[in-house]
């Protein structure tokens, strides 16, 4: 039984602390490498945040300012339309041969 044990244990391959030490040393140097791009990548995103609120907040101060009451006259004026084409196209239908 002695014997089998050590046959089996010549046969493990024997990892040094030294070699699992540089393999954690590796993987500390990933990970600060990684936090290092996510933090350029969140300021990256906060600047184009900041430019795409510029340019809209740019755009609407640009546009003119609508009253209410144009604004309801405007939604009653497409309803209207909207109306009249859809009487357009019954006559169309009734005076068509098909």
């Amino acid at each position: 039984m002695a014997q089998r044990i050590k046959a089996i244990q010549a046969d493990v391959p024997v990892v040094s602390d030294l070699d699992t030490y540089r393999q954690l040393v590796e993987l500390q140097k990933q990970m600060i490498q990684l936090s290092q791009q996510n933090k350029q990548a969140k300021q990256e995103c906060d600047e184009l945040r900041a430019q795409v609120v510029a340019k809209a907040s740019a755009r609407h101060g640009a546009r003119p300012n609508v009253h209410p009451k144009a604004g309801r006259a405007f939604k009653m004026l497409a309803g209207r339309v909207a109306v009249k084409s859809n009487l357009a196209l019954l006559i169309s239908k009734k005076t068509s041969p098909c």
